[in-house]
């Protein structure tokens, strides 16, 4: 074939092919060759094929679940009932409220979106943080892929509650961090500690103080541009106290909730056998109050707690549209005040209690993400799948509900009781702290940099911090407040392979 001007075009040459480089290279192979889409891909197929199982997003939840506002308010009266809501931060609700506003007939859809982009944006995030903490590329995409697929992160990712979310933040929140250690400034300053304020106005276990312990430890540890980093950190900060200063002007209440009462009290009074509760009681060292174990109707907190009725249906409707209880009804602000206060009177006489607390809390923190009672009806559909994944990664040979497992603690079985819960996971856990805190060591004595060091204290002390707080201030549901930190677990596993088979290598180049 001739061109324009009669001369005859020859193809190019094998050479100048070859000159063109990676850009010439079919786009599918290009593609086969990308990590990220591997995880993309792999994301894709296994959340269709847990939709043909039968999985569905449990849009219910923003319905009955006592975190969540009540739809029909967030959809007439949403900035007035964030204000007026004090049992929880309010960031949730927010994007509720948000969804809602915009898509008023699919509001459900769409937070369903909004967790599966999350949910593929945290696996990205991982397999990135496992790069920076020099994990090779195989075995971080490995890591990701088997995490991206498990039942667990693919039913919180359809279960509407903080975990997820907190997941997703915490990743993000490494990846800053990196970038503040490599190039600090106030801008990287103002997004990491910005990433602190979503987490605070997401979830009260993220408190004002840890924030500010946060500021010197950050500038002292980058060493440099010391005045920037803690500028940028000024803003968030002033976040958190305005949300906190409204509580307290409003509600006389200096946090983030008013549910530390209720949360005591699963650790404390609801410890207490019923004879040691009404034993306290005729001894004076346990108010009435201490008789009202569990979150109650508002009407019948009526004997303990007066209310003053107001215009504002989100501190005053006993129930909500779908009938669940408010829980944001004043009566439950007062309550918690007494709630404090049994709690301490049963720490004082009955300590015993809170040490029965703890023994259960560290029970259920190491039972497997899906061994959690709300995931019941959603199990179901992958029973057979997740209870033999169950039993291979996580060692729970035994499955019983918690009524069950109480029964069985009642009839003496102690100590099969380690059946019931992640057999695997009680031996790997202490290894990987301690593999963590190794790592650290390591990466000082060997001089491998800020950066290394900086981000494996990070994952470790998100972990520790973690399970610490949940641990020791909370009970019953401490698998589900774990999962967040499940791919910071999932960090330290590979960093640890990955020295082992470094080491393991090295040995054979010695030994030649």
């Amino acid at each position: 074939m001739a061109d324009q001007h009669g001369s005859a075009q020859s193809p190019p040459s094998p050479k100048n092919t070859l000159e063109q480089g990676p850009a010439s290279l079919p786009i599918l192979h290009r593609l086969v060759r990308s990590p990220a889409a591997w995880i993309v891909a792999c994301f894709a197929i296994s959340r269709f094929g847990y939709y043909l199982a039968g999985i569905r997003f449990q849009t219910d939840i923003l319905w009955n679940n006592f975190q969540f506002i009540d739809v029909a308010l967030l959809r007439t009266r949403l900035w007035e009932s964030i204000f007026y809501f004090h049992m929880q931060p309010p960031l949730m609700n927010i994007l509720v409220g948000t969804l809602v506003k915009c898509f008023p007939d699919h509001y459900g859809e769409a937070m369903h979106g909004v967790y599966m982009a999350t949910g593929l944006a945290s696996s990205l995030l991982l397999f990135r943080l496992l790069r920076y903490l020099a994990v090779s590329t195989t075995l971080a995409l490995l890591f990701t892929l088997v995490f991206t697929i498990n039942p667990g992160t693919v039913l919180y990712e359809n279960f509407p509650t903080y975990e997820p979310l907190i997941m997703f933040l915490l990743l993000g929140w490494a990846i800053v961090f990196r970038r503040l250690i490599r190039s600090p400034g106030f801008w990287q300053s103002f997004v990491f500690f910005g990433f602190y304020a979503c987490l605070a106005w997401l979830r009260a276990l993220y408190h004002l103080y840890f924030m500010l312990a946060l500021i010197p430890l950050i500038a002292w540890f980058v060493q440099t541009k010391r005045r920037d980093v803690v500028a940028g950190a000024v803003i968030p900060c002033l976040s958190v106290l305005a949300l906190y200063m409204k509580n307290l002007v409003v509600f006389g209440l200096f946090g983030a909730s008013s549910w530390f009462g209720f949360a005591n009290s699963t650790t404390t009074l609801h410890q207490l056998t019923d004879d040691e509760r009404e034993h306290l009681i005729m001894r004076g060292d346990l108010d009435d109050f201490g008789r009202m174990d569990g979150i109650f109707a508002a009407a019948d907190y009526a004997p303990y707690v007066k209310v003053s009725p107001t215009g504002i249906p989100v501190l005053y409707n006993p129930v909500k549209s779908t009938g669940a209880q408010n829980t944001n009804h004043l009566v439950y602000l007062k309550a918690n005040l007494l709630y404090q206060k049994v709690s301490r009177q049963v720490l004082i006489h009955a300590p015993q209690a809170y040490l029965r607390s703890v023994v259960i809390a560290w029970f259920c923190y190491f039972r497997p993400p899906t061994d959690f009672f709300q995931f019941e009806p959603l199990r179901e559909h992958i029973r057979k799948f997740d209870r033999a994944l169950n039993i291979v990664e996580f060692g729970q040979f035994r499955e019983a509900t918690g009524k069950g497992l109480r029964a069985l603690k009642g009839a003496g079985n102690t100590f099969s009781l380690a059946l019931y819960t992640g057999t695997f996971l009680i031996v790997l856990f202490p290894l990987l702290w301690a593999w963590g805190l190794i790592s650290v060591w390591r990466s000082v004595r060997d001089n491998l940099g800020r950066v290394r060091i900086g981000l494996t204290t990070f994952v470790i002390g998100n972990i520790v911090f973690t399970m610490m707080t949940v641990n020791f201030l909370s009970s019953f549901e401490n698998n589900r407040y774990r999962f967040p930190t499940d791919c910071l677990y999932v960090v330290l596993l590979a960093t640890w392979i990955q020295a082992a088979i470094r080491s393991r290598k090295a040995a054979r180049v010695m030994s030649r």
